[in-house]
Parts: C-alpha cells; structure tokens; sequence
C-alpha cells in the first residue's frame, strides 16, 4: 500500500495512474455538500431540483459505513492529493455476483479530463478481482451524454433503456442501462497486488 509522506495521508485502498481510490472521509462532508448543493451536478446525477445540505450528507455517510452490500471510495488525483468525487458499488448481491455502480465528480475542475472513466474502470476492476463479480451494472439518464460516452469507453455495453423514465423542464428523457462482465472488462490490472498470485491467476511457486 503507498502512502504519500503526509501526516495526512490518505491509503491508496485501489491504486490507478492518475487517481486513486481511498476511504472517504467524515471530514470530506463539508465539500460534498458544496458539491451537492449544485443544481447541475445533481440533474446530470438523475436528481433534477435536488440540493444537499451538510446535515443529508451526515446521514448518507453514516448510513454508507455501515452497509455491507455497499463500498464506496474518494477519488484521490495523485498530483496533489485532491479529492474529485466518489464512486461506489451498491446492491452488491454476492450469490448472483452482481452490483450496480454509481460515480459522482463533483469538482467541476475535473471534468472532461477522463478521471471519471478511470474510476470505472479501477472500481471494476476491484470488484471483479477482489468480491468475485460477474457483472456490473448502472443506470443514468438519458441527457448525460458526457458520461455515457465515459461508460462507453470503460467497457460498458447499452443494456436496455426505460423510455419517457424522466420529466425535466416539459421534456421526457429515457433512462439507459448499461452493463460489463468479467470477460468484457479482460484481464485484472490489481492481480499484481497479491504478490504470490501470478497475472494469470495462477500460484506463484515458492522458492
């Protein structure tokens, strides 16, 4: 595990090349409800009219550490240790090995710079290699087409759509589902953190 030399570091729970995923924080609260105080952000999210405040994000972040069909991570950019969004792996169903994932960027910096995919494709990747996934799945609303195109590009595949899902300013908008399997994302880029497991899954021999 790297840690940078900081008294305030943060773990590199899921390491990637320009970001990594850490534990979120009860300090991060103060900066989610910035983020999610902001009409935009929260209509791309399929929550049109919604703005947070800092009590509901206390109330998500005690109810997110104590689930355990969820696991969500901070996405941490490596240049300067800043914290851009979350993404998180929800309804875990550990019998049909499927979960749903969820991503926000909330630091509109960010955006447009393809960290967002990044995160996908790490969230991924950990919950294939470590929870023993099938597949993974996600909504979001149809105007999105910013992250569409990121799903697109981290492997997604369009699997169905709910037509006319979402009424916004006197418009019907669809809701698209989309998914990946274990074989559609290839092989694990994590596999090299189990030290005695070799990238083809196999045991490494003792010397």
């Amino acid at each position: 595990m790297n840690l940078p030399a900081t008294s305030d570091a943060r773990p590199e729970v899921v390491p990637g090349d320009r970001i990594f995923l850490s534990h979120v924080r009860r300090d991060d609260l103060p900066l989610f409800a910035a983020w999610f105080s902001d009409l935009e952000l929260n209509t791309y999210l399929g929550q049109p009219g919604m703005s947070f405040t800092l009590e509901q994000e206390e109330e998500w972040y005690e109810r997110v550490v104590r689930d355990r069909d969820t696991k969500t991570f901070a996405i941490i950019v490596r240049d300067g240790q800043r914290l851009i969004g979350t993404v998180s792996l929800m309804n875990i169903h550990y019998r049909r090995q499927r979960a749903e994932l969820g991503i926000s960027i909330g630091d509109k910096t960010a955006w447009g710079k393809g960290y967002g995919t990044e995160a996908v494709r790490l969230l991924c990747d950990y919950g294939f290699t470590f929870l023993s996934l099938y597949s993974i799945y996600l909504w979001h609303w149809g105007v999105n087409e910013r992250a569409h195109h990121a799903y697109l590009k981290a492997g997604f595949k369009p699997a169905g759509r709910l037509r006319g899902a979402h009424l916004f300013n006197g418009q019907r908008y669809d809701d698209l589902l989309m998914d990946i399997t274990r074989e559609d994302f290839g092989p694990s880029r994590l596999i090299h953190m189990i030290g005695q497991i070799t990238p083809d899954g196999t045991r490494t021999q003792a010397s």
